[in-house]
């Protein structure tokens, strides 16, 4: 309504006032939307989430996540903060900090860098996820009160999956310190030596585990807090653990017979030349079978090469299918590859045996996984034995190592070299070979043990030292073997 001063005024002038009012109505609505879309956004993701992470690297975790929005469509994320702290202690978790800034608040898990959009009915959000073992990309959406999201390397390698909803569990999501007392239990049955348990270095492991184990949270925590501390222990192969595909999620019989397909005809073995009558066989690891291994030598030996070289890098090992397979096809005479001695044995004798007693063990010569377990389930020990299986390659063999050449990688690399059948150029290896199992624990937890020690053929044990190789280079190890090739 005009007031009387307004109708006196121009009649074009009160028009103006008026369309300047309606304007200024509209764009105030305007605003208010905005904010509430705004607000919306932000009530979408903020809060606490949880989730549940399956990562190729680090397994299946529950954890709990808090989101926090920083700005107009920007956020970032972080699990527990102090959680370093409880598990490391408080100078520990500052230098850990002080290495990686991406564990500000002692989070073992945070989003950076993240930004997020409203997209029809769903928020999309993206961001940078830093921990522990390394960053990666995350990308995902909240949709009906469920988040979704892929992670990926740096290189767009897909590396796992993040998804859950909003917190409804109260903290601890278990009771970890129970679940440390089962693996104590485990412990002592199944390893292979129960004086190890009786070492300064296990005692302390006890004691950090006890305590930290009733401060943990979530099940990152509890993994990151085993393996920090089973790193200082005097053996290997000693990791706790959730694995895809634990008995919480059910599979259709379509989808395990996938599954296995697709694990049978994954490559791991990869030949190709590198100049004339020079072979380059890359073997990522030893988790294939027997038969990929007898294939792959049957080429090699159509091939005719003089020289072979055999890259072993970032082989972490594997079964003995496959590796007592290689050890057949490049072996240019019979010889004893070491013995695995088990719990019956320590159990038993306060001694070591020695190397001529070594032969009194059963023999075991076959590429076969299942009959080495048998063997180390009922025996006190197993010998080795490697025996040339055609076609077996007589030429010049060089291996090539560093420090993530392990487990299966390291018996075939000490062997060879003590036995002057091959040249090892490169680093030293892992010092990780002992045998061992996966073993159930409640809750979908599983833990992998060793179950053997292992001495080589000249009584020389490799686990925590590795084998150093003939000629360590800085540089690239296979540009060096094929300059010594060509002179």
């Amino acid at each position: 309504m005009l007031t009387n001063h307004q109708k006196n005024q121009n009649p074009s002038t009160a028009q103006r006032i008026f369309r300047q009012r309606i304007l200024l109505i509209i764009l105030a609505i305007i605003f208010n939307i905005a904010n509430s879309r705004a607000q919306l956004q932000a009530d979408v993701l903020s809060g606490k989430w949880h989730l549940e992470m399956q990562h190729n690297d680090l397994g299946l975790s529950q954890i709990i996540m808090e989101f926090n929005v920083a700005g107009e469509n920007n956020f970032e994320g972080h699990t527990r903060k102090d959680a370093l702290k409880d598990i490391l202690g408080g100078a520990k978790s500052m230098l850990a900090k002080s290495f990686n800034s991406g564990l500000k608040g002692g989070s073992i898990l945070r989003i950076e860098n993240g930004t997020y959009s409203l997209v029809s009915d769903s928020l999309k959000f993206t961001g940078i996820l830093t921990s522990l073992v390394g960053n990666y990309n995350i990308k995902g959406y909240v949709f009906q009160g469920k988040l979704s999201a892929t992670l990926s390397d740096m290189n767009n390698n897909y590396k796992g999956i993040i998804e859950g909803k909003r917190n409804t569990r109260l903290l601890p999501l278990r009771d970890y310190h129970a679940l440390y007392k089962e693996t104590v239990s485990l412990t002592y049955n199944k390893i292979f030596n129960r004086d190890i348990m009786q070492t300064k270095e296990w005692k302390r492991f006890d004691r950090k585990m006890n305590d930290v184990s009733a401060k943990v949270q979530d099940d990152l925590e509890m993994v990151f807090a085993f393996f920090y501390y089973a790193g200082k222990l005097p053996i290997s192969h000693y990791m706790l653990m959730r694995p895809f595909g634990d008995d919480e999620t059910e599979q259709s019989n379509d989808a395990e017979v996938a599954t296995e397909v697709s694990e049978n005809y994954k490559q791991r073995v990869f030949l190709e030349e590198k100049g004339a009558g020079v072979g380059y066989l890359k073997i990522t690891s030893f988790d294939g079978n027997a038969a990929e291994m007898d294939s792959v030598f049957k080429v090699i030996a159509k091939k005719d090469y003089k020289n072979l070289i055999v890259d072993l890098r970032n082989n972490p090992g594997g079964s003995v299918d496959a590796g007592m397979s290689f050890a057949t096809h490049v072996a240019d005479t019979t010889f004893y590859g070491g013995v695995f001695l088990t719990q019956k044995y320590f159990n038993n004798h306060d001694e070591l045996p020695t190397v001529a007693e070594y032969e009194s063990f059963p023999h075991f010569t076959e590429s076969n996984y299942d009959m080495l377990m048998h063997g180390i389930h009922t025996t006190e020990g197993l010998c080795l034995k490697v025996i040339p299986q055609e076609p077996v390659f007589d030429g010049k063999l060089y291996i090539l190592t560093n420090g993530k050449t392990g487990s299966t990688c390291e018996p075939l690399v000490y062997g060879f070299k003590q036995k002057k059948r091959a040249v090892i150029v490169g680093k030293p290896t892992a010092g990780a070979m002992l045998a061992a199992e996966m073993f159930e624990l409640s809750d979908g937890f599983r833990m992998f043990l060793p179950t053997a020690d292992y001495y080589s053929f000249d009584g020389q044990r490799l686990d925590k030292i590795g084998v150093k190789p003939d000629v360590e280079v800085e540089g690239d190890a296979l540009e060096y073997v094929m300059r010594l090739i060509a002179e």
